[in-house]
Formats: C-alpha cells, structure tokens, sequence
C-alpha cells in the first residue's frame, strides 16, 4: 500500500519535465530508431563487408576489428576522393604538344625597325626651320627643348638643367603640332632605314600604299619606328600569312642606319605579334652597318579545347574575346591599356608613343616629362592581373646570326652587288624556318564524366560500393529511419501499459 505522502504531488519541476517531452522528441527514441534502422541496414544491404556486422554475426574482438577494418577504409577512400577533388579543381588542364599546323594558318609576324636614338640632332636642325618661330622665342632653345622627348623612351633620363622644354612646347602649339608629329618628324623614319624590299624573290616599293607589302611609320617602346604586317592605327588591319618559308622565302630588305653623321649606333629589329603593340617583351635583333643579318623565326600556337573554354576564367587562366564582350581581346592591349592608365592617373595625360585609347586624354607635351621620367619604373611595373593570356594565341621566338661584309665580300642574296652598298648599309633577312608549326594544346585532366568514373573506382575499390549502394544507404538514412522511428512512437506506449 503505498502511502499518501508518497504520492507525487505536481510541481514545477516535473511539469516542466513533462512539458518538455510532449513538445519535443523523446532522446531515446531516436536511439532506438537509429539502432533498428542500422540493424536492418545490415540484414538487406549488398555492400561488402557488411553482412559481418550483422546481429548475432560477430561478438566482441571480432566486431571491433571487423568495424575498425570497415572504418579505416571508409577514411581511405574519403582520403583519396580528396586528393581526386584538389587534383580535378586546382590543375584541371594539360597542355599536349604536336606539329599539325601549316604556316598559311599563322600570321607572318610584326617586323619593327627602331633606332635607339629618338632625337636625330640634323633632322631637329632641319623640322625647326620649318615651324613659325616668333621672334620672342630663341631657335637654339627650341632645338634644345627637343631632346626631352627621350625622357618617353630612356629609362635612364635625367632633365637638363634648362627649361627649354617650354619655349619648344609653345612654338609646337603655335604650329598646331601634336608630339607625336614632331617626335616623328625628328627622328629617323622609313625612308632611311629601308632602301630596296623583297619578299621571296619579288622586289616591291618598300614605302608603297600597299595593305601587306610596305614599310610604315610606327611607334614602340623605344619610340618612333618603321614596320613591316603591323599597322596599329588601323582598326581593320588583318595580318598576311605567309606560303613559304626557310632563306630564300620571306622578308629581305637592304637598309641604311638612319643616323647621318654617326655610323656606330646600330638598330634594332623586334619580331612580335603583328596585333600587338611593341613592348620590351618582343624578341629583338641588333643589326650594323656592313653586316648581313639572318633571323629565322619559329612560331608556336597555343590553343585550348572545347571542355578547356567551359571552364571558369581562372580556372583555365585565358580569356576569349566573348567572355570580354570584345571584337579581338588581345592580353597585350589589356596589359597596354592597364600601364596607360596609371600614367594618366599619375601624370594626367597620354605619352605619344602608346596607341592612342580614346580622345578623353590630353597627350603629354614636353612639360609633363617630369612626371613621365620620374614614375618610368613605377610604369612599367604595374600589375594587371585581369589581363589573363589569350586562350589562342601564337608567340614568336628567334634565333639570329649574321656575317661581316666587309671581311667576306660575299652574299647569299642574288639582289644585289657589293657596288649598291655603301658604309652605312646593312642586309637583313626574316623568315620562317619550318613549314609546320607546333602547337602547344590546353585539354581537361579529366572531365566530370572521368571525374565520376574515378571516385566510383575509388568506392568499389576500398568498400564495394557503387551509385546503387550510395542511393540505398541514404534511403536508409531517410525513409526507413522515420519509419523505425514512428513505429517505436506507436510501440512505446504499450510497452509502458504492460
């Protein structure tokens, strides 16, 4: 008999207790679901190994060891479906190598002569008596003002301690001469450094009106220039490809220093893109007078597969002119018009030598050297990582050599004769060297289909598994535990009235 005070009376605590299981889930409850599910799991499943864990099956040391084996092998293959992970996402392409390409597929490339002095001191003799000086300005300070153009080309400039700079900017002004008209007029140009032009065995007009075959006025790096398949104010211009190649095919042209009075500067010959501005990045020659030059020139295409292009920008690490909404993306303009607007930024206008990118920007008169010189290297080093690589591209490398004149009295051009050279003439000759091209190829390490094919190699290997057994363990984990669960709901309740 139990006694009255032995009752439980209702309190806080209790109802508490008791308010709290009504509203929530009973702990033990799900206990038991989870072991019936896992229970029965082990009974049906097909997984190897498995049917060891079953009730009744194995007892003490032997279910431990049974269950450490299945778990440190559930570990390795999560382990190595990792590495699989990090190995398809971190370095998802592989570039291959083959010689398919015919050199009609490749563009000739860009050929820029340049003189390493900007300044022609009787050419700026000659420009000035051209321009209307008013008699407050002095000739011989205007002369002067021009050798500040070099401060756009030399890294190593240092201002004069004039400022005749000012007077030359001002009597430029009063002309309606822009820099870029006075730096070319006063520096040595293509009616200089090139005399007779060949391509192949035809002899054309170097300095004709001609879409491919001609020399033009350009700038680079180094100034203002003379090219050959390269016409930057052109927004139409199309590269020619060449059909032949080796020595006696290509460019071969007979040209002349530039310089009047002093015949031991040189010049220098970049072989670039011919879509891409000449920056220090191009292969360059250094080419004397009495000297016959030879660079043969060895394209190498870089491409990237269908599976490459659907891959994300950073993934692939190129770019495509649709990703950039863009006609022609080109890394080289990118990297251009990154550096141009540094200078802007910094100095507030546009050097004359860089492609002009719009009419928003002043170009830089011979005052805004100072800013120009001073930040040279802060210029040249700017960062552009948005500027990825092209996902088609094509690169040309060199390998050059050349002969003295002078010393052999001999040619290997049949163009000409010892009589048609003079001290300040030179031989040059660009062409292919082979008649296919490499092509360096991104293709995918693996795709999502070889991705699937793998960890599903890596399952079956280290448990047995495969997309069956995945799909029946989460049916377990799902459907069959609410069953189990919901059943011991059921199940509890007559248990506690017997």
């Amino acid at each position: 008999m139990i006694e009255s005070g032995k009752w439980p009376t209702p309190g806080k605590k209790n109802s508490k207790g008791d308010g709290s299981r009504k509203r929530g889930k009973d702990p033990s409850l799900i206990r038991t679901a989870i072991l019936a599910t896992f229970w029965e799991y082990t009974e049906r499943t097909k997984v190897s190994g498995m049917w060891l864990m079953r009730r009744n099956r194995t007892y003490g040391l032997s279910r431990f060891i049974w269950s450490s084996v299945l778990l440190q092998l559930l570990l390795l293959s999560i382990y190595l479906t990792l590495l699989l992970w990090l190995k398809f996402y971190s370095y998802p392409i592989l570039n291959t190598i083959s010689n398919d390409l015919s050199i009609t597929d490749v563009a000739f490339p860009g050929v820029t002569i340049c003189s390493p002095k900007v300044v022609n001191s009787e050419r700026v003799d000659r420009y000035v008596k051209t321009l209307k000086i008013p008699k407050e300005y002095d000739m011989a300070e205007v002369i002067a003002g021009f050798d500040f153009l070099n401060a756009f080309t030399d890294q190593s400039f240092e201002p004069p301690g004039h400022d005749s700079y000012r007077a030359t900017d001002a009597v430029l002004r009063l002309n309606n001469v822009s820099i870029w008209e006075a730096a070319m007029a006063v520096s040595p140009g293509c009616f200089d450094y090139v005399k007779r032009c060949f391509w192949g065995h035809t002899e054309f007009q170097c300095n004709q009106s001609h879409e491919y075959l001609s020399f033009i006025p350009t700038t680079a790096y180094l100034g203002p220039c003379c090219s050959f398949n390269y016409n930057p104010r052109n927004a139409s211009f199309v590269p020619f490809s060449a059909n032949i190649f080796g020595m006696d095919g290509g460019l071969t042209f007979v040209g002349a220093e530039g310089s009047e009075r002093n015949l031991n500067t040189g010049l220098i010959v970049l072989v670039h893109h011919p879509m891409d501005y000449v920056t220090e990045a191009a292969a360059s020659v250094t080419i004397t007078a009495q000297s016959e030059s030879f660079v043969e020139v060895s394209p190498t295409v870089q491409s990237s597969s269908v599976e490459v292009l659907e891959l994300s920008e950073r993934k692939r690490d190129c770019l495509i002119s649709g990703d950039l909404q863009l006609s022609n993306y080109r890394q080289a303009a990118c990297l251009l018009a990154c550096q141009t607007e540094a200078i802007v930024k910094k100095c507030g206008c546009h050097p004359y030598l860089l492609p002009i990118v719009g009419n928003k920007f002043k170009e830089c008169n011979l005052n805004d050297t100072f800013c120009y010189s001073a930040n040279y290297d802060n210029f040249k080093s700017v960062r552009c990582d948005q500027c990825l690589p092209n996902c088609y591209d094509v690169t040309y490398s060199t390998l050059s050599y050349k002969t003295d004149l002078n010393q052999h009295k001999y040619s290997v051009s049949r163009f000409y004769s010892p009589e048609l050279l003079n001290n300040d003439s030179f031989v040059l000759r660009v062409y292919l060297a082979k008649q296919v091209v490499p092509v360096i190829r991104k293709v995918t390490v693996m795709s999502w289909i070889g991705l699937l094919s793998d960890l599903g190699g890596i399952f079956n290997l280290c448990l047995g598994l495969s997309m069956i057994s995945v799909v029946e363990f989460f049916y377990y984990c799902t459907y069959r535990l609410y069953i189990n669960y919901q059943l011991q709901k059921v199940q509890q309740p007559r248990k506690a009235w017997q």
